[in-house]
């Protein structure tokens, strides 16, 4: 399969900020493995490429695509955003108080009984969960407390963020810092722990943030429109206000994590902050041969 103008454009594309707008059968997987190969072997000078997806399959197949190079995939970080988040606070959390690789808990059973031993620990937390009523209520309150303080940290904000303007603020501002004890005390992170901690590494060490910047070079990440507002700050805060190598590769009509605070309007910020090219493929090989029936598609909108 050769590739297309577009394709081979994306392909091409040096330094700079780069948006690409790719549907499924665009082959959009293939133009950013080819990309990587391209710039490990034709651009001089020491680097990495960090590649960022959001599923491990999608990380697997651009590692079996680089599998017949494998002085090239040895540099190229190859991985999702959370993963690369695991290896940056494993190396550098002490600033962000993670001493050794963190246990990262994900099930709500195990999230479920670090709150619940908190809150069992505190005398005024513990009569706030008796209020709740029989065992399947405070199951629910649970849940819904976990639930507010995910929400918290996808929004960045640390416990020390939260004013005591009310009673219900004081008391969630006390069981966000019992819950984030609790992991601690269990060596261990949660899901939305991953983005907050390296973003706060990134910005409370900006050294730390520069030493990334030098090792990588080209950032590409691909599903874009699966972005929250915690992981798209923590990409800026990553890049800082000069860095401007990262291309990122999304569909806006394939936006699947909503539930988890992505959005696609960060397509529109990334082109805006970045002041990024952009570029659009064909939803697929039969509108890259047949042009003319790009008119019979649509566009997606959303309000920002």
């Amino acid at each position: 399969m050769n590739l297309s103008k577009k394709q081979q454009q994306i392909v091409q594309h040096g330094d700079g900020a780069l948006l690409v707008v790719a549907g499924p059968g665009s082959g959009k997987t293939r133009v950013l493995t080819e990309r990587v190969r391209r710039l490990l072997t034709e651009v001089e000078g020491h680097f990495l490429v960090l590649a960022l997806t959001f599923t491990n399959k999608a990380a697997n197949e651009m590692r079996e695509r680089l599998e017949a190079f494998p002085e090239i995939e040895q540099r190229a970080f190859i991985g999702t955003l959370h993963s690369f988040c695991v290896e940056a606070l494993t190396n550098r959390g002490k600033a962000v108080g993670i001493f050794d690789a963190p246990n990262l808990f994900e099930r709500f059973q195990d999230r479920k009984l670090v709150l619940r031993q908190a809150m069992e620990a505190d005398t005024e937390l513990k009569h706030q969960l008796k209020l709740k009523g029989d065992a399947k209520a405070r199951d629910k309150a649970l849940w819904n407390w976990l639930e507010a303080i995910s929400e918290t940290k996808r929004r960045l904000l640390v416990p020390d963020a939260i004013p005591e303007a009310t009673e219900e603020k004081r008391l969630f501002r006390k069981l966000y810092i019992a819950y984030n004890d609790g992991l601690r005390g269990s060596n261990a992170i949660d899901y939305d722990d991953l983005p907050l901690l390296t973003y706060r590494l990134f910005t409370e060490r900006p050294k730390i943030a520069g030493f990334y910047r030098r090792l990588y070079r080209y950032i590409g990440i691909d599903e874009a429109q699966d972005l929250n507002e915690a992981q798209y700050r923590l990409i800026r805060a990553l890049c800082g206000s000069e860095y401007r190598n990262v291309m990122m590769v999304g569909d806006p009509k394939q936006a699947i994590f909503q539930w988890n605070g992505a959005h696609p309007k960060y397509l529109d910020l990334f082109e805006r902050d970045f002041s990024a090219k952009k570029i659009e493929l064909s939803d697929s090989w039969f509108a890259h041969f047949f042009p003319s029936s790009k008119d019979c598609l649509t566009k997606n909108q959303w309000v920002v």
